[in-house]
């Protein structure tokens, strides 16, 4: 009966969409990872998105055998436009989010334009719930607030395969994180961003970061799991010409500080 349960509730966790964060002289963009966690008969979905990135999301998932109606939980680290914003697709599901950052999202600074706070608003039209640091959200799943990128936060702590694993969202976006000590974009605290790097590293060594492929932290080394090693870009020339592309790789990156959420 014990392993019969056990099968029930054991944990799997599959990246659907893997996150990317790019910089160029003309601009930054990113890709946020979105993973699906499944527990027993429940079928969680970390974080949505960007709208461009729909039709890969919903390919992801029928890859997986499940339509957006399969899913019955979302949890959304933060409400960055680029994290949430394919969240209406999934209107049978409950929708985890913490009370401090969907408050925020719904009456943002006026500058603050990284927020979606359409998607927040339009959200008061879906089963949306609060949840805060320790809430456990089926066996073995549990929230560890995480602010510092953003006012309200939130990572997901999963016991995955006997390991605590570590959903980070955009408060550990990437690998460089952990030497930094600190995320490369904070829009909230700086202090609050590095005291939530410690925290993270201090509950796992196993981590799903929100622009960068999962890794694992094992003494001084980053040991990627798995993920897409190259991007492909794509032009043509059916306008008469095309720009050249030049890819450089630098030693560190630079911390963008831009406290707008105060």
């Amino acid at each position: 009966m014990a392993a019969e349960k056990d099968k029930l509730t054991m944990a799997t966790l599959d990246v659907l969409t893997y996150g990317f964060a790019l910089t160029t002289d003309q601009g930054s963009f990113g890709y946020s990872t979105n993973s699906l966690l499944r527990v027993g008969n429940h079928n969680i979905l970390i974080d949505t998105g960007p709208s461009s990135r729909r039709p890969f999301l919903v390919k992801a998932l029928k890859a997986k055998g499940l339509e957006t109606d399969d899913i019955d939980i979302v949890i959304l680290t933060h409400m960055h436009w680029d994290h949430c914003q394919n969240t209406d697709l999934f209107t049978k599901a409950r929708v985890l989010v913490n009370p401090t950052e969907i408050d925020y999202a719904r009456n943002p600074n006026k500058w603050d334009l990284a927020v979606a706070s359409g998607m927040a608003d339009m959200m008061r039209n879906m089963k949306v719930e609060t949840v805060s640091e320790g809430d456990t959200i089926v066996d073995g799943v549990s929230i560890i607030e995480t602010p510092g990128h953003t006012k309200g936060h939130m990572s997901i702590l999963a016991d995955i395969d006997g390991e605590k694993v570590l959903l980070a969202g955009d408060a550990m976006p990437e690998s460089g994180t952990v030497a930094r000590g600190l995320p490369y974009n904070v829009f909230w605290d700086v202090a609050d961003a590095q005291e939530s790097v410690e925290k993270m590293l201090s509950a796992s060594n196993v981590f799903y970061p929100g622009h960068d492929r999962p890794f694992r932290v094992e003494g001084d080394e980053i040991n990627y799991l798995e993920g897409p090693e190259n991007i492909l870009v794509m032009d043509s020339t059916e306008g008469g010409g095309t720009a050249s592309l030049t890819f450089t790789v630098s030693a560190s990156r630079t911390v963008n500080v831009d406290i707008v959420q105060k």
